[in-house]
């Protein structure tokens, strides 16, 4: 497995939720840890209400340590040219855009649709 490079931006996902930290799943394959200290400069009174699973943050890789694999990560290390870069959104290509799944619920969509309006107006 290839660890994140000290200084790096990374998308991760939260998977699991403790009261002072959080693990985050990385696409690379890797976890990282973000404390409750990485969160912010200012106070932080519940982590559990501000960090929940599911959500995805952009962060900075702040530490790593490759004998244990051990990687942690911060919020608060971003800084507002970090935040402006991790939003650059990358171009889709075209040819990767399909919506034929789209197109096949369309007329099932549109049914239930007017199945609905029939029910609501009583015809």
């Amino acid at each position: 497995m290839n660890l994140p490079n000290v200084g790096e931006i990374y998308e991760g996902t939260v998977v699991r939720v403790y009261p002072h930290y959080a693990i985050l799943l990385f696409d690379e394959g890797w976890t990282g840890l973000l404390h409750i200290s990485e969160l912010s400069n200012n106070f932080v009174h519940s982590f559990t209400s501000f960090v929940t699973v599911g959500n995805i943050y952009q962060v900075k890789v702040i530490a790593v340590d490759a004998g244990t694999q051990n990687v942690k990560v911060s919020l608060k290390a971003m800084t507002a040219n970090d935040r402006h870069k991790a939003l650059k959104r990358k171009k889709i290509d075209p040819a990767e855009v399909d919506f034929k799944a789209l197109e096949a619920s369309l007329p099932d969509w549109i049914k239930a649709e007017n199945a609905l309006g029939e029910n609501k107006d009583g015809h």
